[in-house]
């Protein structure tokens, strides 16, 4: 019981900051303030952008490759195969196209050493600010949680 509630805090841990995310905060105005004015390294601000941006193809993806296995008539198998199949070609696809972008962001200087420029200054308005405090929120509450039930590792 304990292992299910700590997996479920976890789950929500990582499932409400992105539910956020995606609802109110545009990923571009928060990852420009995070690396502008709270000053995050920007290599890792611009890769989670990039990994953000890239997630919302993953669902048009998974419909492309379906109705592509069912012209070919391949769709109609078990669930769980098909299922497993359009998984791994999902997964072989995400990594093809992980490699063109992390190239083409290497080719393009995001990867330099030194100081950062930036094409437009940050605009942190309440949605961004909000959800800092949210996160922020949320790893306080972990960790009293983790101190409180004795399982805290420094």
């Amino acid at each position: 019981l304990e292992l299910a509630l700590a997996t479920a805090l976890r789950v929500l841990a990582v499932g409400l900051p992105a539910v956020a995310l995606f609802v109110r905060v545009d990923p571009t105005d928060l990852a420009d303030g995070l690396a502008q004015l709270l000053r995050l390294p920007a290599r890792f601000v611009l890769g989670a952008l990039a990994a953000i941006r890239m997630t919302t193809l993953l669902g048009d993806d998974w419909r492309q490759l379906g109705m592509a296995r069912r012209a070919r008539g391949v769709a109609d198998t078990g669930r769980l195969r098909r299922g497993a199949s359009m998984a791994f070609a999902l997964l072989v696809l995400a990594l093809r196209r992980a490699t063109t972008l992390a190239v083409a962001m290497e080719s393009r200087g995001f990867g330099a050493p030194g100081r950062r420029t930036w094409a437009r200054t940050a605009r942190f308005a309440g949605p961004e600010w909000a959800m800092v405090g949210v996160l922020v929120g949320i790893g306080v509450v972990s960790i009293v949680v983790a101190v409180a039930a004795g399982t805290w590792r420094a």
